[in-house]
């Protein structure tokens, strides 16, 4: 198994990813070089191994995250068999199959070059440590076998997420828990399989052979196991994008009203166990039916727009700001007392009024505020929308473009219509 990064856009590309990548593919130039005289002198069952290299482009590439490729080859193998000059040749061998499938000479050359150095120090490594003659199954065959598996795994994943960096300016591909899970899976998945081809030449063809039947089913399984995690990963995007729909006002993007009665809920709850306050407004944008009439409903779209980023603009991270009818918004102001929610009413009508809108030069963002705190003007979500209903209610009788409830709530809304916000 091999990585490689995948760049997401041409256009994404520096000059050092240029300079990158010929450096890598320069020194996997060199090692071909050198290795190319002994690949006649290998042994016929190298040729098994190009075979499986080969196959391993064509059927089993897989698709990690952050863009990264992973083919499933049995490159170490002939590594310990033959030593370091097995392997180099493998990825020239390959080379052409990552060009074919990925249309860019660029990862192509990264591929080779980042795979042949890789490659030859992990066959370096592995004849320093190892035994003589090799025994795999001694503490110092075992420890050979891991510790160059280790050394490609980790090499040729950072090469390539470095690479891939550079193509992109994604930094999440150079952070240590992107790593280290990407190389627990690589290693996982490869070094036991090729140990298992070692040990299968060592022992016979018929080991061979069944040998090379566990590396196809395990080719197979890792590639169902990738690609079910992806399309579990494409489903969890799906469900939180219906989500955001679901709770999202598309004009505006605010919080709807579905999303303003589950939260009014929750917010409630957690302040009635701290007892800490929280204020609501209610907010009706006045004016938007002179813009609609006077100017259109584009305008009107527009009036909408702004207003939502009049919230966003005044309105702390803590704070919640939903569109809960055709004017009306609703701002939930956690540990905030009815001081605090004056002043951040007041303010929004301010910003609001204050607010241009191109192509309008008579239009004006005029908006009524009404404001209720928990508990003292209501215990409960439909008590402290009621409560902040009838305070807006009050201030457009009064001309005034701020009111805040009265107790008891019950008693200012005995001569309105039912609430349009109640639950």
């Amino acid at each position: 198994m091999t990585t490689t990064a995948v760049p997401r856009s041409v256009g994404a590309r520096g000059g050092a990813y240029r300079v990158y990548t010929l450096a890598w593919a320069a020194a996997g130039a060199v090692l071909l070089w050198r290795s190319v005289p002994e690949v006649p002198r290998l042994p016929p069952e190298y040729l098994l191994f190009a075979a499986l290299s080969v196959a391993g482009h064509l059927f089993f590439v897989l698709e990690l995250p952050g863009d990264l490729r992973l083919s499933v080859q049995a490159i170490l193998a002939p590594v310990w068999l033959y030593g370091w000059r097995a392997g180099p040749p493998l990825f020239f061998l390959t080379a052409p199959l990552v060009l074919r499938s990925s249309r860019d000479p660029l990862r192509t050359l990264l591929y080779f070059g980042n795979g042949s150095v890789w490659v030859a120090a992990a066959g370096a490594l592995f004849d320093w440590i190892r035994p003589a003659p090799l025994d795999p199954f001694t503490w110092a065959g075992v420890a050979a076998l891991l510790l160059s598996g280790c050394v490609f795994v980790a090499g040729n994943l950072v090469t390539a997420a470095v690479g891939r960096y550079l193509a992109t300016g994604d930094l999440r591909l150079l952070s240590t828990r992107f790593l280290s899970q990407s190389a627990l899976f690589v290693f996982a998945g490869y070094v036991p399989l090729a140990s298992l081809l070692l040990l299968a030449l060592h022992t016979g063809p018929a080991a061979a052979f069944l040998a090379v039947g566990v590396w196809l089913l395990t080719a197979v399984a890792l590639k169902g196991l990738v690609e079910t995690h992806r399309a579990n990963e494409g489903l969890q995007e799906a469900l939180r994008e219906l989500e955001r729909l679901a709770t999202t006002d598309p004009l505006t993007g605010l919080w709807n009203r579905r999303h303003f009665v589950q939260v009014m809920a929750a917010e409630l709850a957690g302040h009635a166990r701290t007892g800490r306050p929280l204020s609501l407004l209610v907010v009706d944008l006045r004016s938007l039916k002179y813009i609609n009439d006077t100017y259109g409903h584009e305008l009107g779209d527009r009036a909408l727009q702004r207003a939502a980023e009049v919230f966003r603009h005044r309105l702390r991270a803590s704070d919640l700001a939903f569109r809960i009818g055709g004017d009306e918004f609703a701002l939930v102001l956690p540990e905030t007392n009815t001081a605090g929610a004056l002043t951040v009413a007041r303010d929004v009508v301010q910003l609001l009024a204050e607010s241009a809108l191109d192509g309008a030069p008579t239009a004006r963002l005029d908006a009524t505020v009404g404001v209720a705190t928990y508990p003292e003007h209501g215990q409960d979500p439909d008590s402290l929308v009621a409560a902040a209903d009838a305070a807006l209610y009050r201030a457009r009788e009064q001309g005034t473009s701020v009111a805040v409830a009265t107790e008891p709530p019950s008693r200012e809304l005995q001569d309105l219509p039912d609430s349009p916000h109640g639950f």
